[in-house]
């Protein structure tokens, strides 16, 4: 930011105080500073205030020139302390991006200086409860985010020592996607450092993607470690790095190799659908294993080839050795894992085969399986490739099918191949049969609910099945459907809704070193491919959100509810408020807290009978439990007050019945919540 005219502005103000005020409405050259001054009126009120008080000086009119002058000397002395800044010679370093009329709102926030100076050494210093502080700043006041100050502070923070506030920070310089920050990331990069400099690389490549290759390339050549992993990773951006890519094929070593021959996976070019199939032909397990992410046309017509390959050496797997057969397991793992985001007809030709196949392939899994060492361990194929916002539906036992259904619904998350959908609508109408299959209603729900048809009736008739005439809801189909939900968030950014997944990568090593425990957690597993966002429509939400309240209440049903929420939908976050509000009042211990944070997703403030039923619910409550029960609560701080003296004042009267709780000291306490 250029702070020059503020200065000059008050040098004009000193020297017509030196002057006297007689001669103030002729004063060409606090007239200019004012001009000058003008643009960054629009920067914060205070800033539009001393532009006021300026040109009130210059006007001829003016009841009070001296009272006026005092004033503006006053408020500009004082701005400029609360700036924090030093006149001197010079220009600011990148004053060239941060210095735009268009972006001048952004870059200061009118708030207290007081309040500023502890989120900056909070985020700029070490020290206990520093994390509380930022974390409980930026969810109450999330505008003070968008002051310059604060987003250089953020750069900084990308280091911190507490790894926790580094990874939030992170995630709230890509989500906030403010790309005035770029410079201050490009600023001191140490293509040598650690963590912080990975972080930096992250931040860099969602903000700036292709814009920043020549950044990529040029740190590159002094790179190390996870620095350099991460840059080779930035070079997916740009679709002219695949001479780099696979010149770096030839050089680079361990995971830096494996790197680039994921990033060049993800191309479409036909220099590297030739080097892939090289690969194939040397070493097809690793030409798979690169090749799992990808939705790359060639790829698809290579992982078909392989798949073929599997499905003809099928016929003679009874016979086979011992080691043969798990050899031939891996290739069957690697090739169904590879179908994931590949469409077409020929992949789509791929899953029939397979399929037509299933006795030979759920005989061979059952021999082969070996009893897990511990409970951690599961088949890679239970889990899919994509993980959901909320909570992992894995498929049961050892089944081909089941597999297939889980990859078919991931695909279709991530590709919306014609092909694919009506795949996906085909496997689960099972033929001619007349007898859907189960295994596949995740991937055929997702196609329904992407579509523009209201498919709210479909959904009824697919999970209802008749048990002696009489018609039942089935648990097993209600979860499929439930799964394929699971993936639909409303974007509160956007205002819409999108299909959401994280994608996930896990080798059947890991998984026989202990380390899956049915969620992923360790930075290995997780692809460089990061997220899947498609947009959908979802115009009949609203009937979708009335047929999920009427269902069975679990766990796994409130996270879908709460996060099908429309922000901007007044209506539908009140009938889902309404829905959480009923649970709330009838929850156990343990799932009240849970279910109170999705109340408050959905916007409600009425915070009204919440604490008296807590109590009534609980009468071994202690004083803690309750007080951090009612901080808890949606609604103003009035509200929640209110709230905690009709339980203190049933309490004192008897109508509510407690085995040992201080009224007194609760009631001190949340005075001083209160007031703070």
């Amino acid at each position: 930011m250029n702070t020059e005219p503020i200065y000059e502005l008050r040098e004009r103000l000193r020297a017509a105080a030196m002057a006297g005020t007689s001669l103030l409405s002729e004063d060409f050259r606090l007239k200019r500073a004012c001009e000058a001054f003008r643009p960054l009126e629009k920067a914060s009120p205070v800033f539009a205030k001393v532009g006021q008080l300026a040109a009130k000086l210059t006007e001829p009119d003016c009841q009070d020139p001296q009272g006026a002058l005092l004033d503006a000397i006053t408020l500009v002395d004082a701005v400029i302390c609360t700036l924090g800044t030093v006149d001197v010679a010079g220009e600011i370093e990148y004053a060239e991006v941060l210095n735009t009329e268009e972006n001048m709102g952004s870059l200061i926030v009118n708030a207290p200086y007081s309040t500023l100076k502890e989120l900056l050494e909070a985020l700029t210093t070490s020290g206990s409860g520093h994390y509380g502080t930022v974390c409980d700043t930026h969810d109450h006041h999330p505008e003070l985010f968008r002051d310059y100050r604060v987003k250089h502070a953020l750069v900084q923070a990308l280091g911190a020592s507490y790894s926790e506030l580094a990874e939030d920070v992170e995630h709230w310089l890509i989500e906030d996607d403010d790309k005035t920050i770029l410079p201050a990331l490009y600023k001191d990069f140490d293509p040598k450092g650690k963590k912080e400099m990975v972080r930096r690389v992250r931040v860099i490549g969602a903000l700036a993607g292709a814009d920043a290759n020549d950044f990529y390339i040029k740190m590159l050549g002094e790179a190390q470690k996870d620095v350099r992993t991460e840059l080779i990773k930035a070079l997916r951006y740009e679709p002219g790095n695949v001479s780099l890519l696979l010149d770096l094929s030839k050089t680079e070593k361990g995971k830096n190799k494996d790197k680039v021959y994921e990033m060049l996976a993800a191309v479409q070019d036909e220099r590297v659908k030739d080097f892939y199939r090289e690969l194939a032909k040397k070493k097809p397990d690793n030409a798979l294993k690169y090749l799992r992410n990808t939705t790359a046309e060639w790829a698809a017509e290579l992982v078909a080839d392989l798949s073929d390959d599997l499905v003809a050496k099928l016929d003679t797997a009874a016979s086979v050795p011992e080691k043969e057969k798990q050899e031939l397991l891996g290739r069957l793992r690697s090739v169904v894992r590879a179908l994931f985001g590949k469409g077409g007809t020929r992949i789509c030709e791929c899953y029939r085969n397979l399929l037509a196949q299933k006795e030979k392939i759920n005989a061979l899994l059952r021999e082969t399986w070996k009893e897990p060492k511990n409970s951690y361990e599961k088949d890679v194929l239970q889990y899919g490739a994509l993980m959901p916002p909320q909570f992992w539906y894995k498929t049961k036992g050892m089944d081909i099918e089941a597999s297939l259904g889980k990859f078919l619904h991931h695909s279709v998350i991530v590709n919306p191949d014609p092909a694919l959908q009506a795949l996906a609508l085909e496997l689960y109408q099972n033929g001619n049969s007349g007898k859907t299959n189960a295994k596949f209603l995740s991937a055929a729900a997702t196609v329904k609910l992407s579509g523009d048809e209201n498919c709210v009736d479909w959904l009824e008739r697919q999970t209802t099945e008749k048990v002696l005439l009489i018609s039942k809801r089935s648990g097993e189909r209600l979860m499929a459907v439930i799964e394929a939900v699971n993936y639909i968030m409303w974007d509160r950014k956007e205002n819409r809704y999108h299909l959401y997944g994280s994608y996930v990568d896990c080798d059947p090593e890991d998984l026989h070193a202990g380390r899956w425990n049915g969620l992923v957690y360790e930075d290995d597993f997780y692809s460089d491919y990061g997220n899947v966002e498609r947009n959908i429509e979802l115009p009949h939400a609203g009937e979708l959100i009335g047929w999920l309240i009427r269902q069975e209440a679990s766990q796994q049903l409130e996270k879908v509810l709460a996060q099908l929420a429309p922000a901007n939908d007044e209506t539908l976050c009140r009938e889902v408020g309404e829905y959480f509000y009923r649970r709330i009042l009838g929850a156990s211990v343990n799932d009240r807290n849970r279910l109170v944070h999705y109340l408050k997703q959905c916007g409600w403030k009425d915070c009204k009978g919440l604490g008296v039923n807590v109590v009534k619910n609980d009468p071994g409550i202690t004083m803690w439990n309750l007080y951090g029960w009612l901080i808890s609560l949606p609604g103003s701080k009035e509200a929640i007050m209110e709230e905690m003296r009709t339980v203190c004042r049933m309490i004192k009267s008897g109508e509510l019945k407690v085995k040992k709780l201080n009224t007194e000291e609760l009631e001190g306490y949340m005075d001083r919540w209160y007031m703070a």
